[in-house]
């Protein structure tokens, strides 16, 4: 065994949390492959493959794409979570949610639609719309008699 491999699983294992403090302010998009706690400020997107958690002083000022996204802060932006969503009382979305599930705490404030249920899958076309076929009308065979 060589010196430093017996630490590198822990390292680069996708539990690992990324933190950033109350207090830091960080300008531009994010992105990372495991967990994040924000309890400072971002401006600008977040896209997270682990679970997103908004401290309660913590603000998105951007698009939230996570896989589990637990909110105590402020968001200004869309947010797309593929599992579970949980707004704690503390939260205040201005911005469209899209997530697999969602649980709102008394309190959460939200403006904006929200979408539940399973999400496209990557490679479908968001702007596909649906097939609409009208029904035929009735024929009248004496006016304004509908049969």
């Amino acid at each position: 065994m060589f010196k430093g491999e017996k630490n590198k699983g822990v390292v680069d294992s996708p539990e690992r949390l990324n933190r950033l403090v109350s207090g830091t302010k960080l300008k531009g998009d994010l992105s990372t492959e495991s967990n994040l706690r924000a309890d400072g400020i971002i401006q600008g997107s977040v896209s997270c493959k682990g679970k997103f958690v908004l401290g309660e002083q913590g603000k998105l000022e951007g698009n939230l794409v996570a896989v589990e996204a637990e909110i105590e802060g402020n968001i200004e932006g869309d947010l797309t979570i593929d599992g579970l969503l949980i707004l704690r009382k503390s939260a205040n979305i201005r911005g469209a949610v899209q997530s697999g599930r969602v649980v709102i705490e008394d309190g959460a404030q939200l403006n904006g639609n929200i979408t539940t249920g399973d999400l496209p899958k990557v490679g479908k076309t968001a702007t596909q719309k649906p097939v609409i076929k009208e029904a035929p009308m009735a024929e009248e065979k004496e006016p304004g008699v509908v049969y």
